[in-house]
């Protein structure tokens, strides 16, 4: 099976890569990105250099460089193409092109707005962080007072952590407001001071059933997962099962939360595979591969053997001898790097 990933050059796309190569599904893999110097396109079967999904025409491109290649199945690696993928999903479908494995539109949009976030799972009766977003300063200040410090800013459509922070006290808060692009500000949630972070996930299959879940105690670096512990944790199972009933996700659902005095409260939630997808998978929680049997191959999928253990990660390097990016012109990169490991 010939299968496009996209974002080859952030952790989320080379996760996705990393758990098909350890999947029992033949494929071949055709990273994807918009920069041509992007690790992941030295590591598949041919790396291509695609215009960003948001650009206008920039998917009819997409497509025409999927089919001439008999590419069956797109993987979204990154939120931009979430998002433009999902605009397209359901005429590509109709029209014989590739499966694009991406939710429903609306569902996409609630989870990029951390605002819509919030107001869905509210709506839904699901706690979540006490938030402000859209007020004056001022306002903003008394949401603060009444929720008490820290608080966290962010971008309302951010990711990865970029221009996240903490405030301390009014004066930080005042700072960091107009230095935030579009931003929302929560509640800090921990328990007893502790900040105990969990990055979950809950799978739905094809008929909208919960089929799985997983769950990872983290510590984070740069605003990814640096150390994840594997294992299960009784009292997030519930939570995660009505989060995946009541949104029903096509496929995985990644939920981030923490624990708190009132029971454990997710703060954010990313409508895609993980950039802890290949840890997932070594512990046989193959979310790529079950998304491919359950809704491209029409198998039934179930929740996995569950396993615990520890993952801890290192930087790695790709090389590519003879080679400068003058070289690189064309939409079709066929060299493929050398990766060192330890022995």
């Amino acid at each position: 099976m010939k299968i496009a990933v996209t974002g080859a050059g952030g952790g989320v796309g080379q996760s996705i890569c990393k758990a098909l190569s350890i999947s029992s599904l033949p494929t071949e893999l055709f990273p994807v990105d918009v920069q041509p110097l992007s690790a992941g396109l030295f590591r598949g079967k041919e790396g291509l250099v695609l215009p960003k999904g948001e650009a206008p025409g920039s998917l009819d491109i997409w497509r025409e460089e999927f089919e001439k290649r008999g590419i069956e199945v797109v993987f979204p690696g990154s939120d931009y193409d979430v998002v433009s993928l999902s605009a397209v999903r359901d005429e590509w479908a109709a029209t014989g092109g590739p499966a694009v494995l991406v939710s429903d539109r609306e569902l996409v949009l609630d989870c990029r707005d951390k605002a819509r976030t919030y107001e869905r799972l509210t709506r839904d009766g699901i706690d979540a962080p006490k938030c402000v977003w859209g007020k004056s300063l001022e306002e903003t200040l008394t949401f603060a007072d009444s929720v008490g410090y820290p608080v966290v800013i962010k971008p309302r459509d951010g990711s990865a952590s970029r221009n996240v922070t903490f405030a301390k006290d009014d004066a930080e808060l005042s700072f960091y407001f107009t230095r935030t692009p579009n931003p929302i500000i929560q509640e800090y949630l921990a328990l007893d001071g502790e900040a105990e972070e969990f990055t979950c996930a809950v799978f739905a299959d094809v008929q909208g059933l919960v089929a799985a879940t997983f769950m990872a105690r983290r510590t984070l670096s740069g605003g990814t997962t640096f150390r994840a512990e594997v294992g299960y944790w009784e009292k997030l199972e519930p939570l995660l099962r009505k989060i995946g009933e009541t949104l029903k996700p096509r496929g995985p659902l990644n939920v981030q939360l923490r624990m708190t005095d009132r029971g454990p409260v997710p703060f954010e939630l990313n409508i895609r595979c993980s950039g802890t997808t290949a840890i997932r998978a070594y512990y046989g929680y193959n979310e790529p591969e079950m998304w491919i049997r359950n809704y491209v191959l029409g198998e039934a999928v179930s929740q996995p053997p569950r396993r615990k253990g520890v993952a801890l990660r290192y930087w790695n390097e790709v090389f590519i001898p003879d080679l400068s990016e003058e070289d690189l012109s064309g939409a079709s990169i066929m060299k493929r790097g050398e990766i060192l490991a330890w022995p």
